[in-house]
């Protein structure tokens, strides 16, 4: 079958409208709405390419229109049907908000993950502005892929220990505009020290690639510790800084407080 007589769209999540404004890309609402119109009646195959911003009811609401409008059976839906890292590797309490889809490893120190975008995504919903998915939404899928690779492949092998992350340092490089379609996660471990029972230290690279292209990397040390161990001492942190900080503004109101007092025209 010739390209000419196949209709190819890309669909995306009403959180992606600024995506959408080329003939090749709908959002939901406006695709649902061109269907009703009868914009595909034509007997040409219709192919969907499904995006950033879709989940499973969405996709079936779409569906069910096209079944409606009697269309159904000659679109095609290529849904890209990632499957989100559980709530534990992800260390998200809310599915919508896992970036990391369809975790694998290649080698010792090599994995692949997909970039899945909800678009309920607790980064989406208040700023999403051009064509371009935020930087944010880098940041926090390289932190999410060290925490699922790390929390899959190396704390599994330690059970009955509850592992608690800190990141040392975090360095992150924009290459080009990442965009609301099919995105990679590569992550490598450049560096791992496993010889305590009590903590895991690690150096990664993580890079987000799309259409062939680096769209950032990022380089990571951080930590893992047993829980157990680090919670006396991060609470013993948490009540000096809070000491000195109520301690500090106590000084600071009873300055300001004499300074009120003082007799006008007096410092």
């Amino acid at each position: 079958m010739s390209d000419q007589h196949v209709h190819t769209i890309c669909l995306v999540g009403d959180t992606f409208a600024g995506f959408a404004d080329d003939e090749t890309v709908y959002t939901v609402t406006a695709f649902v709405s061109a269907v009703r119109r009868g914009r595909f009646d034509d007997p040409r195959p219709l192919i969907l390419w499904a995006g950033q911003g879709l989940d499973d009811y969405t996709c079936g609401y779409v569906t069910n229109v096209l079944r409606t409008r009697g269309i159904a059976d000659r679109v095609i839906i290529q849904d890209a049907g990632l499957r989100p890292v559980p709530r534990h590797e992800a260390h998200k309490h809310r599915e919508e908000n896992v970036l990391v889809a369809d975790l694998r490893r290649l080698t010792a120190e090599e994995y692949q993950a997909r970039l899945r975008l909800h678009g309920n995504n607790e980064l989406l919903v208040d700023h999403q502005t051009g064509q371009h998915v935020q930087g944010m939404v880098v940041v926090e899928a390289a932190r999410q892929m060290f925490l699922a690779v790390t929390e899959r492949y190396h704390a599994s092998a330690r059970p009955g220990t509850d592992w608690y992350y800190v990141i040392n340092r975090m360095d992150v490089a924009f290459e080009s505009f990442l965009f609301p379609i099919d995105a990679g996660i590569e992550y490598t471990e450049t560096s791992r020290d496993l010889t305590r029972d009590d903590r895991m230290d690690f150096t990664a690279r993580v890079r987000i690639v799309q259409a062939g292209r680096r769209a950032a990397t990022a380089q990571i040390g951080f930590s893992a510790f047993d829980s157990a161990a680090l919670a006396p001492k991060e609470r013993r942190q948490a009540r000096r800084a809070l000491a000195a900080t109520l301690t500090g503004r106590d000084a600071e109101t009873a300055r300001h407080g004499r300074l009120a007092a003082a007799p006008a025209g007096r410092a």
